[in-house]
């Protein structure tokens, strides 16, 4: 995917995280952006500086553990040349373009998740029919409505309010009673050992620190019964998973992005896509857009392992 962060958002942007979330995507840990990066894109230009930023970025320093603190606050107050700040603030805002989206913009996710459909069959391998499931990274909701619809108890968890009140609205509309939404992140799951049949990831764990990691995977397993299964759907590096006992599958069928309409198509490829999106959508007039022209892999592999204490 195409991700033009410093177009779709500005440094001032990062006011919408929250204190908790400043210190997940900031830190010295992998998959996190650097607070050294962080504060060369703050560093000051007294001739130009809004003063919102230099109150963000004393709101972020003050967020921060010490260690980051420190790190934040050396680069932010060196002497940090006009091209290397800008290059700065591109990084920064390039590797939180998917938190600002889901902070900032949840509707701008919802409408690309609305098209981008996964492969459903996971759920029969995490043996979902009538069992307590945690939805672990469960965004606006794209597994979440068709789990709640066979589990018997669905935990929708994420670490994005603005996600969570958007699942929250849709889960009401839907009717569906058996979905308690929970804020919390790979690292801090709020439910207690042995809670739940199995736990399901769609497009969300990985095997970086800030996305997971070798701790998040014991915060899953904490959670699990013995038996049940956590199933990673869609995983960035299935061989980080299988070098941990997971199995790997890819199941079989012809998955498709498919939107509305047109309209819908072209706005969403505009955002996320980009060119040759909207090239492939100009040629064949239909609003779906196969995964090799977005050059991702389509959404229909897995991980899954079974938990044994």
């Amino acid at each position: 995917m195409r991700i033009e962060a410093a177009t779709a958002f500005a440094l001032e942007d990062l006011a919408v995280f929250d204190t908790p979330h400043l210190r997940q995507v900031i830190g010295n840990v992998s998959g996190a952006v650097p607070p050294a990066l962080v504060g060369r894109a703050f560093a000051s230009d007294e001739l130009r500086e809004p003063w919102e930023l230099a109150g963000l970025a004393e709101r972020i320093e003050r967020a921060l553990a010490p260690d980051e603190r420190a790190a934040f606050a050396r680069a932010r107050r060196g002497l940090v040349p006009a091209d290397e700040r800008a290059s700065a603030r591109r990084a920064v805002l390039e590797r939180l373009f998917w938190e600002l989206t889901y902070w900032k913009t949840p509707d701008e996710y919802e409408r690309l998740t609305a098209g981008e459909q996964v492969h459903l069959g996971a759920l029969d391998v995490a043996h979902v029919d009538g069992a307590v499931v945690l939805d672990a990274g469960a965004g606006s909701g794209r597994v979440t409505l068709p789990l709640a619809r066979r589990a018997r108890t669905v935990y929708a968890m994420d670490p994005a309010p603005p996600l969570l009140n958007l699942l929250d609205r849709k889960v009401a509309r839907a009717g569906l009673r058996n979905v308690e939404i929970l804020r919390g992140n790979f690292g801090h799951v709020p439910l207690p050992d042995d809670s739940v049949d199995a736990v399901i990831a769609c497009s969300a764990f990985g095997a970086h620190e800030a996305r997971g990691g070798r701790r998040g995977l014991d915060e899953l397993q904490r959670v699990t019964r013995p038996g049940g299964r956590i199933v990673i759907m869609w995983p960035e590096d299935p061989g980080w998973f299988m070098r941990r006992g997971f199995a790997y599958a890819v199941l079989p069928g012809h998955i498709t992005t498919t939107f509305p309409s047109m309209e819908e198509a072209r706005a969403v490829a505009e955002r996320f896509y980009g060119e040759a999106a909207l090239r492939h959508l100009d040629a064949t007039r239909r609003p779906e857009l196969p995964f090799h022209v977005l050059g991702v892999k389509p959404p229909r592999d897995l991980c899954w392992l079974t938990v044994r204490k």
